[in-house]
């Protein structure tokens, strides 16, 4: 199949939800993705100064633009159930040598509806349906459920400071191990004096200065803050204790077949006298069984990863990622997920609304099929 094929294919199965066809603007302002998003996102955003000096940059997918323009909507009065679908371009730092930096997303978001476990199933057939249209033989995906984490946390009883931290730390690439392995130790004794000082920002930035640092690179100054504030919570509380740290490295470790999920997980709260947690695992139990009923294939050679998490930080829930032929693990020919916290994030907390969408991407469907991609 050619791309246009492939997309069309894409595309009319999304045409199934009876959704508003959606193509919103190419460019927004920086902070936008920047705040949302983590570092190796960030290296990878298309930046630019618009004829007034901000800063923009192109659209990194279309999640983050639809989501916007939902704000909108909702801000002007309307909070009925939305859905949108688009086959538009995205922009982004190739992550690997052959990939595209300016390429087509086919997918849809879906705002307000439920927020269970029977939508999720749904949006991953869906995006199943969509991929198989394109006449592609996936190799399986990779699932996961970026409630989980925060709930064996929670269900530590851990202090709110290292309960936090620990929160903060699943969101960065090997974050909790390395939380988990150093020696806590706090900043010195200029830099605490900082963190404490009544305009953090400014101490922080001056601190710097005088040490001849500049704020150049992938970091702004609110995640160079945040990390030394980690790191003197860190030295505060005296590290994870070893109990908390046992339970979690055991539970990132998880990476089983999807349909051993809920076993595995049930093994490990039995292991370590964790309670509070048949909510979400029976959650996760129910979602596989809706997705076998009309996806049975795809969810024999689907696995489930604990420490699975989408690069976009706006994920919150059920996350995905869909693989092909002749491709890396960090090339899925298809993804989504649920973000029921974004439209809050984006509106300030005036409004909410939960969120779920998919993509499937035609270049890498291509590909996968042993066609080039353009």
């Amino acid at each position: 199949m050619s791309q246009n094929s492939i997309i069309e294919a894409a595309a009319s199965v999304f045409a199934r939800l009876n959704a508003e066809r959606i193509d919103p603007a190419y460019a927004m302002a920086s902070d936008i993705p920047l705040e949302l998003s983590g570092e190796a996102v960030r290296a990878r955003l298309c930046v630019f100064t618009d004829h007034r000096g901000g800063e923009k940059v192109m659209r990194p997918d279309l999640t983050l633009p639809v989501a916007g323009q939902e704000v909108e909507r909702r801000l002007n009065g309307d909070a009925d159930a939305k859905n949108y679908t688009y086959a538009a371009r995205a922009f982004r730092l190739p992550a690997s040598k052959d990939d595209l930096l300016e390429f087509t997303q086919v997918g849809f978001e879906r705002f307000g509806g439920e927020s269970t476990p029977g939508a999720d199933a749904e949006a991953f057939v869906l995006v199943q349906d969509a991929v198989a249209a394109c006449a592609v033989e996936t190799i399986g995906s990779a699932t996961g459920d970026l409630r989980l984490f925060p709930s064996v946390v929670d269900a530590l009883g851990l202090s709110s400071l290292m309960s936090d931290l620990l929160k903060r730390a699943f969101r960065q690439d090997g974050g909790v191990k390395n939380l988990i392995n150093k020696a806590p130790a706090a900043p010195d004794a200029e830099i605490l004096a900082a963190l404490e000082s009544d305009d953090v920002p400014s101490a922080v930035t001056r601190v710097l200065s005088q040490r001849g640092i500049d704020l150049i690179g992938t970091r702004s100054l609110d995640e160079i803050i945040e990390g030394l504030q980690a790191k003197a919570t860190a030295a505060a509380t005296g590290g994870v204790p070893k109990a908390a740290a046992d339970a979690l490295l055991a539970l990132q470790s998880i990476d089983c077949p999807l349909e051993d999920a809920p076993s595995a997980l049930q093994a490990l709260i039995t292991e370590h006298g964790l309670s509070g947690l048949d909510g979400i695992i029976g959650a996760i139990a129910e979602r596989i069984d809706l997705m076998k009923q009309d996806v049975a294939g795809e969810v024999a050679k689907s696995r489930f990863r604990s420490g699975y998490g989408r690069r976009f930080t706006y994920y919150d829930g059920f996350v995905f990622e869909t693989f092909g032929q002749n491709l890396s693990s960090n090339q899925p020919v298809a993804a989504g997920g649920r973000y029921d916290g974004l439209v809050s994030d984006l509106s300030g907390g005036k409004i909410s609304a939960s969120a779920i969408g998919g993509v499937v991407r035609p270049d890498r469907v291509a590909r996968a099929c042993g066609e080039a991609s353009s």
